[in-house]
């Protein structure tokens, strides 16, 4: 039984609903043809030059990814561009790019359900709601351990395999309530100030961001864009494995990208 790259764009949009997306956002099918037979499917956090070039080699038809290869219009497509390098290289191999980004990251199960889940939230909400179904982005909820933020900035490292998180505010500081939000997501911190937080897990904080959650009492734990968010390339493999096995078809291989797009290393 053949399947078509509108049957994964499909079984991708019961787990994370166009509707659920920003309206900035662009998700779906950025390059490729949604009747192309697919036999081999690389699931990765971004489609970089590096990912593609690992699709070519390993003979994928698709690659899912959590962000959009285009986010903005295109002009022109050369070669000796980075946005059209990528794109001439999957149209010459014949590889689709379908992404879901914060429609994946609003949907439940998605990014930040994974990360709730990996921090031990218990009695879990929506940060910022999108729409008036309960659906939002972010979550917040109980931690019922006895963790200070140290303890807790340690957990979500290792939890991450990272070497390093950054944190403001204090480290020891009793953890009762957190709040989270996978990637970019400080424009939420006045969320997890209402929702009367200890502390904010997030990425991509700037200095003067970091200023403003301490004038507001709110300890912020940056984990990186990167590992809040390619956690759930494991769960996105195995949700179409098991899509594709409730229908009966074995022969359409999901592999998980090998590449590691983490931008930011200690030394």
């Amino acid at each position: 039984m053949s399947v078509k790259c509108r049957d994964i764009m499909w079984f991708m949009e019961d787990l994370a609903p166009a509707a659920y997306a920003e309206e900035w956002d662009n998700p779906g099918l950025n390059v490729g043809d949604p009747d192309a037979e697919v036999n081999k499917i690389l699931v990765a956090l971004d489609a970089t030059e590096a990912v593609i070039d690992e699709a070519v080699e390993k003979g994928a038809d698709l690659i899912v990814t959590h962000h959009p290869l285009l986010f903005h219009s295109i002009k022109k497509i050369n070669y000796d561009k980075p946005d059209g390098r990528k794109i001439m290289k999957l149209i010459k191999n014949g590889i689709g790019v379908f992404a879901a980004h914060t429609n994946l990251d609003a949907a439940q199960g998605g990014t930040n359900d994974k990360l709730a889940e990996i921090i031990g939230l218990k009695n879990i909400k929506p940060l910022s709601l999108v729409k008036e179904d309960g659906i939002g982005i972010g979550r917040w909820g109980d931690i019922e351990d006895d963790i200070t933020v140290g303890m807790l900035s340690v957990k979500i490292k290792e939890a991450l395999g990272l070497d390093a998180v950054r944190v403001t505010g204090n480290i020891s500081r009793k953890v009762k309530r957190a709040a989270l939000c996978t990637g970019a997501g400080i424009e939420f911190l006045d969320d997890a100030v209402k929702a009367k937080c200890d502390v904010y897990i997030t990425a991509d904080v700037r200095y003067h961001e970091a200023m403003d959650a301490l004038d507001k009492n709110m300890v912020i734990i940056d984990a990186t864009h990167y590992a809040t968010e390619n956690i759930i390339v494991p769960d996105i493999a195995a949700y179409l494995r098991k899509k594709l096995e409730n229908r009966g078809i074995d022969d359409v291989e999901i592999i998980e990208s090998k590449v590691n797009g983490q931008t930011f290393v200690h030394i």
